[in-house]
């Protein structure tokens, strides 16, 4: 990762903790579906969570993995939750508790120190960081198109007409979009809000690491040249 100033990742302390364990109130917690089955299927992959892991890890913040007992505590045993929350990915730290992916991003990059002082880079980043979920709230429909509780393998078939579409239309307008975000933040530097870096660009870094890797045949053929560029420096 060559931009300078950045720090060294750092992996989760613990992988595959449970989440009715012992929460310590010095130790923050990603609550997120295990990537695998005990079969060996994928349940989840990297996913939503690692919009949020990506901060912790280029913060060189040590963080736990909790995947077992999920869907008990998120929708069986609500007593056990110390502020209500409906679905991974959720950050925990102590009895502090909070979901949604786009909350748990800036909650994160304000404690941080990644998220802009500047009111008027604050909104942009907020706006910037709302349209890379939308973008992969969308992505993930047409992968979906049957159901969006059923694996993509069980509806992979189906999937193929709506994720064409989403390649070859949607996600132009989406990157184009992205690609305006950067030209218009170019005279003050190579990140996407002010002058340095900001939970901004990490967020739109993994969703373009994706993007390349759901749509490699098309990722060629995108006509994003800033994008391209700020994944390289960023990778």
């Amino acid at each position: 990762m060559s931009i300078e100033g950045r720090t060294a990742v750092v992996r989760a302390v613990k992988i595959g903790k449970a989440v009715e364990d012992p929460v310590s109130a010095d130790m923050w917690q990603l609550l997120y579906w295990p990537a695998k089955a005990p079969d060996g299927s994928i349940i989840a992959g990297a996913g939503r969570g690692e919009y949020l892991r990506v901060i912790f890890e280029e913060m060189g913040v040590e963080y736990e993995n909790v995947s077992a007992g999920l869907r008990e505590f998120f929708w069986e045993n609500h007593d056990a939750q110390p502020y209500p929350v409906l679905s991974p990915p959720t950050i925990r730290k102590g009895q502090f508790i909070l979901s949604q992916t786009v909350a748990c991003a800036k909650y994160l990059a304000v404690e941080f120190g990644i998220y802009p002082q500047d009111p008027v880079d604050a909104a942009h980043s907020d706006q910037i960081v709302t349209m890379v979920h939308d973008t992969i709230g969308e992505g993930r429909n047409a992968f979906h198109p049957v159901k969006n509780t059923m694996s993509y393998i069980e509806q992979k078939e189906e999937a193929k007409p709506y994720i064409e579409e989403f390649a070859t239309l949607r996600m132009p307008r989406y990157l184009n979009i992205f690609e305006r975000f950067l030209k218009a933040n170019a005279e003050r530097g190579e990140f996407f809000v002010g002058p340095s870096l900001t939970y901004v660009d990490l967020q739109v870094m993994f969703m373009l690491q994706v993007t390349r890797s759901q749509f490699s045949d098309h990722w060629p053929t995108y006509d994003a040249p800033m994008l391209k560029e700020f994944l390289d420096r960023m990778e």
